[in-house]
């Protein structure tokens, strides 16, 4: 099994996990969503690292994991973009301030998802013929 890949599996996953974190930190229980999802995600991608470690899983697990975790969190993302556009456009009493947090942090999240599911793909090892 690619070392590389799995070495890129507990990096990502560490990312998600501090991201959690720090959204908690900064926005408090209003963070708790994103706190219990970068947590899992971020357990899940040491998980299979794991697995690939001991020839449990293929890299292809690894790889759609990825692309997963970029396809959620970029959703996310997008949802928290448009929600502070419209807290900024209608003025409303809401405080923008956890939303640009939110933003931020999932920016952070998503491109370092979609980084990880490029530089996985191109460590993939060639099946033996």
């Amino acid at each position: 099994m690619n070392s590389k890949n799995e070495r890129l599996l507990h990096v990502l996953g560490s990312i998600l996990i501090i991201c959690g974190f720090l959204a908690y930190f900064y926005a408090g229980q209003k963070a708790i969503n994103l706190l219990s999802a970068s947590i899992g995600f971020g357990a899940l991608a040491w998980i299979i690292a794991y697995l690939q470690k001991i020839n449990k899983v293929t890299a292809w697990y690894g790889f759609a994991f990825t692309f997963l975790s970029s396809i959620i969190f970029g959703q996310r993302c997008l949802a928290n973009l448009m929600a502070l556009i419209g807290i900024i456009q209608n003025r409303l009493a809401s405080n923008a301030y956890h939303k640009s947090i939110y933003v931020v942090l999932l920016s952070i999240i998503c491109v370092s998802s979609i980084c990880s599911m490029i530089v996985y793909y191109v460590n993939l090892e060639e099946p033996k013929k």
